[in-house]
């Protein structure tokens, strides 16, 4: 697995510092650091939305900032992707491979960090760039530059990161639609439950959702997905109905939750 940061993010860069110092990764050439299979690349990119996404490798962590007009102490991941227009990189209309069970195990690890230092955590509805083969986790550190630069969050970051590599786990794998960017339900299912999330579709892209959106929501996953479930208290009536047509039509099974 490769992890991805540049210099010109300020949590990005301190993540990686904090892997370098702490976690075992040593020098292996100019501008990247190794721990067993694990590389650490600086890839110098002008934005972490930049950074290279079609990569020789079965995933990749994206080090970054996540920026909020609420000034809260919060550590995120989630797969980059674009339900509509491409506002924030990327290409419109495309979402990337998501990896269900490595994000969950990664989110994991992140809420325990976050716990002990009083922060929140949450998984994000996919958004921005970049696009491409490569299945990549964004895990980001906001939502101020207050926060980027707290030391203690870097290194929480980085032991959450540190202690996914190698870990193999498996889970049942589902689409979920509804809710906010932050999605309530899909949080707690995911980090008090069994299951592992692969795409999140909150509740705005709805109503624009067609056939094929739908599809690479379902398709575009390293696990099969065994479901859709659906957020029954942050969705309408109407976009229920239209999710279980688009469910029954693909031939998977929907949920309401």
């Amino acid at each position: 697995m490769m992890i991805l940061f540049t210099s010109h993010n300020i949590a990005s860069a301190n993540i990686a510092r904090a892997l370098i110092q702490e976690n075992g990764f040593e020098p292996a050439g100019e501008g990247e650091w190794t721990r067993g299979e694990a590389r650490l690349i600086d890839t110098r990119a002008p934005s972490v939305l930049e950074v290279p996404a079609d990569l020789d490798t079965d995933y990749a962590i994206v080090l970054s900032t996540h920026r909020s007009r609420i000034q809260e102490k919060i550590m995120t991941a989630h797969f980059p992707g674009n339900w509509s227009a491409a506002d924030m990189g990327g290409e419109p209309r495309t979402l990337n491979t998501a990896h269900a069970s490595r994000l969950k195990t990664l989110l994991l690890g992140i809420k325990k960090e976050a716990d002990g230092i009083g922060w929140k955590t949450s998984l994000e509805a996919d958004h921005h760039g970049p696009t491409g083969k490569t299945p990549l986790i964004f895990a980001e550190i906001g939502s101020t530059e207050e926060e980027w630069k707290d030391w203690r969050a870097a290194q929480g970051m980085a032991r959450a990161i540190a202690a996914s590599i190698g870990r193999v786990e498996r889970y049942e794998s589902f689409f979920g639609i509804g809710g906010g960017h932050y999605p309530k339900t899909f949080n707690r299912m995911v980090l008090d439950g069994p299951l592992a999330i692969g795409h999140i579709a909150p509740k705005y892209v709805i109503d624009a959702m067609d056939e094929e959106m739908f599809r690479q929501g379902v398709e575009r996953n390293v696990e099969r997905i065994s479901k859709v479930i659906v957020a029954k208290d942050e969705t309408n009536l109407a976009q229920k109905e239209k999710i279980k047509g688009l469910a029954e039509r693909s031939g998977i099974p929907c949920e309401l939750v």
